[in-house]
């Protein structure tokens, strides 16, 4: 999943935006993206460290460290002394008892008063000291290990985080530029269609002429729309995945062509395949740590376990109840140590050894199956950063050949050598050329982010 959003949504939008790329003009190295004035600016690093703060998951991931810091301390305190408190009233509502004619109840016999109390009133202190007991030595272990996990976890949801990040905020950039070269082809159309209109009516040019103008300008209309749209949709994304208030205006400081000159594609595409770098094999390797902790638990488990344990009692026997008086409290104290050896369980302990160690082996071998499809992906992830690279330098040689022939063939159009339906089928092809170029930087950018996720290098 999409950490953030559902991969379809970003694909729909991806979608659109593309649709609109078909019909751009000349692609422009100048800023031409529209700015609000407002503190919220962001760059893609900015935004990114925004989210780890105050996405959701990002959240909840640093919560979970937390969660495992206590239960470490849970652990730990199961190895320190414990004390606990009773106290205890009881009656007798039927006491039936017989003594020689020669015992005869004196105030101060004692003996035959503990027998004959109605009224038992008793208060009591112990406490117990673990001394050994295997498997809080490997409790312990685990629950540092449990913590180490939840690590990992927050690493892979930083990824996650910072992906859903940078594919929005890509999303936009290409919006922008969008948006800005259809706006200015849209003059330029604008003003060809008024110049022809006059031609046509003076009766130097057909309406042809004029309506196949007047077609090129709806395409870039509809185009337009859809850049908008496209714009409106990943704005909102982003801010989803920054965990940005949604009513508060947000706006972008960087540009498509700094986003890519910043890239550092060369270094990428030369870079060697470090699986230790890659988090989720970091957390597959934490995992096998625990469930070799579990086959340790269950090897303990057939030491003894030894303790020892400290209780005084305070009772008082009454033959009428009357705490503060008449009471005789006697006191009584005791310490000792228990052993608990396990002897014979029918062969269920050697069952639960086998299982951890099948399970153990299960882990191995998904180990090694990921890490060689980890290392196969991230090979065809440089081989498609690398074609993507290729047809961004092909889109850019392209667009430098439509803009000649379409600028050799507005001189002839303005000389009359050339018709409107010729200039017409030029300036397509230059648009075609140039949102390919744009959709190719789009591409690269998004196949950039696939590598550096493999290891982690967002």
């Amino acid at each position: 999943m999409l950490f953030l959003q559902p991969p379809y949504r970003l694909l729909k939008v991806a979608c659109l935006l593309l649709m609109s790329l078909s019909s751009l003009s000349a692609f422009s190295q100048d800023d031409n993206s529209a700015r609000l004035d407002s503190s919220n600016h962001f760059t893609v690093q900015q935004a990114k460290e925004f989210a780890l703060i105050h996405h959701y998951k990002a959240k909840n991931s640093s919560l979970d460290i937390q969660i495992a810091e206590k239960k470490i301390w849970e652990t730990i305190a199961i190895g320190l002394p414990q004390i606990s408190g009773a106290a205890s009233y009881r009656n007798s509502l039927d006491l039936e008892f017989s003594f020689p004619d020669e015992a005869v109840m004196t105030p101060g016999n004692e003996f035959i008063s503990i027998f004959a109390a109605d009224n038992v009133s008793q208060g009591k202190l112990e406490a117990t000291q673990l001394l050994f007991d295997g498997t809080y030595i490997v409790g312990l272990q685990a629950a540092k290990t449990y913590r180490k996990l939840s690590e990992n976890q927050k690493t892979k949801t930083a990824i996650e985080v910072k992906t859903g990040v940078t594919s929005s905020y890509y999303l936009i950039l290409v919006a922008d530029e969008n948006i800005a070269i259809l706006e200015k082809n849209l003059l330029n159309i604008e003003q060809s269609i008024g110049e022809t209109r006059a031609l046509v009516k003076e009766g130097f040019l057909e309406e042809t002429d004029l309506n196949q103008l007047e077609l090129t300008q709806a395409k870039l209309l509809t185009s337009q729309r859809n850049s908008k749209l496209a714009r409106a949709v990943a704005l909102n994304m982003l801010k989803l995945n920054m965990g940005f208030p949604m009513e508060q205006e947000l706006n972008l400081s960087d540009k498509l062509t700094t986003a890519l000159e910043a890239s550092g594609l060369d270094a990428l595409t030369e870079s060697n395949f470090n699986i230790s770098a890659n988090a989720d094999f970091n957390t597959l390797t934490t995992q096998r740590k625990l469930l070799a902790l579990d086959v340790k638990k269950y090897k303990m488990q057939k030491l003894p376990t030894i303790a020892a344990f400290y209780q005084y009692t305070n009772t008082a026997y009454q033959l009428e109840f009357d705490f503060y008086k008449g009471a005789d409290w006697l006191d009584a104290q005791t310490i000792g140590i228990s052993l608990s050896v396990p002897i014979w369980s029918s062969g269920m302990q050697g069952a639960k050894i086998k299982q951890a160690k099948l399970t153990l082996m299960k882990m191995d071998n998904s180990m090694n199956n990921f890490e060689s499809a980890t290392a196969l992906q991230y090979d065809n992830s440089i081989s498609e950063l690398k074609a993507k690279i290729a047809n961004k330098e092909n889109a850019a040689q392209s667009v430098k050949i439509a803009q000649k022939i379409f600028d050799k063939t507005e001189i002839k159009y303005k000389e009359g050598l050339s018709s409107s339906f010729e200039l017409t089928q030029m300036k397509n092809q230059l648009l075609d050329a140039q949102g390919m170029y744009i959709r190719s930087i789009f591409e690269l950018l998004n196949a950039k982010v696939e590598l550096n996720k493999l290891q982690n290098k967002l």
